[in-house]
């Protein structure tokens, strides 16, 4: 059976299935464990945990959306499901599982480990898929598998090998004690689990978790903010030396950049871009142990020609007895979904038409960036054309309605429905202002009027 998985598990692999499953022994039923200290696959399931609120530390957020988090103790060979927002955690589902035949943190392909640190479900395959896929060698797996994406950046930095660790169910009359580096659990259980398990949902596996009461997990969610708040300030304020000192030794990314290549690039673009704007939001915090945190957030950086919102995960891990980043990941969200930006340029178009109303042609004209174009008038022109016309002492209506904008090469096109009269001149129609910088330092880079 061992041949069979083998090949089984490299025709995954050729064909570019990224997380084959690690093959369960045929011996798995001929062990000589005490069995009775074992969570063996047919045990009938703990739907209700024991554990409450705020019970376990090792996941905290500050954002308002509920999420459901899977959590593993080795030790106790338990799975917890928990939902997690900014009101604390709180466990909904418990049951006991199996876990690998060797005790510790796995290391290499094949050391029958179960691997610890912070995981994403990566798929999802019912048990008739994984039959379909690689026969009825398959079925030992019940009702279906949610893989992991083990090994994560962290265990490549750590030079960690292997691969296929799942959560799965398992066949009913088998009856085994361990598996070589899956969670396993029986198959009413599995279902549990999809139930509250989705792709991209979080999973943490300790040796041990850390439980604790409610004072205490708040004051752990907060020093874990801190960590991240020290290194986003220190970026934004431009704190080269502290920054730098927040970087783990080891730092490197799927992309390749090292420490040296990482730092250096930030301290470059500190000097050409020393203003900036950086907003976290939606923060979740997933702790390992003391020594291994996750920061899942969605983070809006703006500079003066660049505005991205994205998805990160930052990994720290401790380094001279402190939390150090030692990687991150990536992913795009698009600079429209920014939550806080909307109100950002409402606000400043806003402020825009209250200076033009007051006839105030500095606080006007400090909305105009010095590079200013409205078809052949420059900055210079237009300030005196404007200083002209306000001078006049004419009053001014002005009514600004259905603001639209979008974001595209470094530059934010804010369009709107404009309505103006003063003297004898009464016009309405659409205003299109195209705005660089960010948030507090925005400017009109150009205007454009069409009326109607």
């Amino acid at each position: 059976m061992k041949v069979l998985c083998s090949i089984l598990c490299a025709l995954v692999l050729s064909f570019g299935i990224s997380y084959a499953y690690e093959e369960i022994p045929d011996d798995a039923k001929s062990q000589t464990e005490d069995v009775s200290q074992q969570m063996i696959a047919s045990q009938a399931p703990e739907a209700k945990s024991r554990l409450g609120k705020n019970t376990i530390v090792n996941l905290s957020s500050d954002s308002a959306e509920l999420i459901h988090v899977v959590l593993v103790d080795k030790s106790l060979k338990r799975l917890y499901i928990a939902v997690l927002n900014n009101d604390g955690m709180e466990v909904i589902k418990e049951f006991p599982i199996l876990t690998g035949r060797v005790d510790g943190n796995k290391v290499k392909q094949g050391d029958e480990k179960t691997p610890e640190g912070v995981y994403y479900v990566v798929s999802y395959s019912s048990g008739d898929e994984l039959v379909k896929r690689y026969g009825d060698y398959a079925l030992i797996y019940g009702a279906g598998s949610f893989p992991l994406n083990y090994p994560n950046i962290v265990d490549k930095i750590e030079k960690k090998t292997g691969g296929g660790i799942w959560l799965h169910g398992v066949k009913p009359d088998l009856d085994k004690t361990y598996t070589q580096g899956c969670v396993a659990m029986n198959n009413t259980n599995f279902g549990l689990l999809y139930d509250n398990v989705s792709i991209t949902t979080p999973v943490i596996i300790a040796e041990k978790l850390v439980y604790s009461d409610e004072k205490d997990y708040n004051t752990v969610r907060n020093q874990q903010l801190e960590v991240l708040k020290s290194f986003i300030t220190a970026w934004q304020d431009n704190d080269k030396e502290t920054f730098k000192s927040i970087v783990h030794s080891k730092f490197k990314t799927y992309g390749g950049a090292d420490y040296k290549r990482y730092t250096n690039n930030k301290v470059n673009l500190m000097d050409i871009y020393p203003d900036k704007v950086i907003r976290n939001d939606n923060t979740k915090v997933f702790m390992k142990d003391d020594n291994y945190t996750v920061f899942d957030t969605n983070q809006y950086y703006c500079a003066a020609n660049l505005s991205t919102y994205t998805n990160k995960k930052y990994y720290f891990i401790k380094e001279d007895g402190r939390l150090k980043l030692i990687s991150e990941e990536t992913t795009s969200k698009g600079v429209a979904n920014a939550p806080e930006l909307d109100n950002d340029i409402k606000l400043f178009v806003e402020n825009w038409a209250a200076s033009w109303k007051a006839q105030d042609i500095e606080k006007y004209m400090a909305n105009y960036d010095v590079r200013f174009k409205a078809g052949r008038e420059n900055y210079n022109q237009w300030k005196a054309k404007k200083s002209a016309l306000f001078a006049k002492g004419e009053p001014i209506t002005l009514n600004i309605s259905n603001i639209k904008w979008s974001y595209a090469n470094g530059e934010y096109k804010v369009e709107f429905m404009q309505e103006y009269s003063s003297g004898n001149v009464e016009d309405k129609g659409t205003k299109i202002l195209t705005l660089s910088g960010c948030p507090s330092f925005f400017k009109i880079k150009s205007e454009i009027w069409r009326g109607i």
